[in-house]
């Protein structure tokens, strides 16, 4: 009986792997059955955590660097460049939320359609 709540306990931690970021079921269950349920929740969230990009973070970076630009202090390769590169390292789980926070960036004309279109296939796991 006990060895059936541990199999669940563990097929809960994937269902809320799988639910809340995306993961794979599979593997985080086989996770929390060879470390411990209540161990790789605590891991999970804490990667997911680190991993994602808030919003807030990804517009300050955006925001800094249009001021290096605006300020002659970048040229404009170097500030398509690193814009990119910080586009090609957006994670995060909740696409709908991130886009709307990031709006101002695009009202402002931070973030052309160009970089929106970026933005949005990097959040849909495509990176082409």
């Amino acid at each position: 009986m006990m060895w059936i709540l541990f199999g669940l306990a563990c097929m809960g931690v994937g269902f809320f792997a799988y639910k809340k970021f995306n993961r794979n079921f599979w593997i985080w269950s086989f996770i929390a059955f060879l470390l411990s349920p209540l161990f790789t929740t605590i891991l999970l969230l804490v990667l997911e955590y680190i991993i994602n990009t808030t919003p807030e973070k990804f517009s300050r970076q955006i925001m800094d660097l249009h001021k290096l630009y605006k300020n002659g202090i970048i040229s404009y390769d170097e500030y398509e460049m690193e814009k990119s590169r910080i586009i090609n390292f957006i994670k995060t789980s909740n696409k709908e939320s991130f886009l709307v926070k990031i709006l101002p960036l695009v009202e402002n004309g931070v973030l052309t359609n160009k970089d929106i279109e970026m933005i949005k296939r990097r959040l849909d796991g495509r990176t082409y």
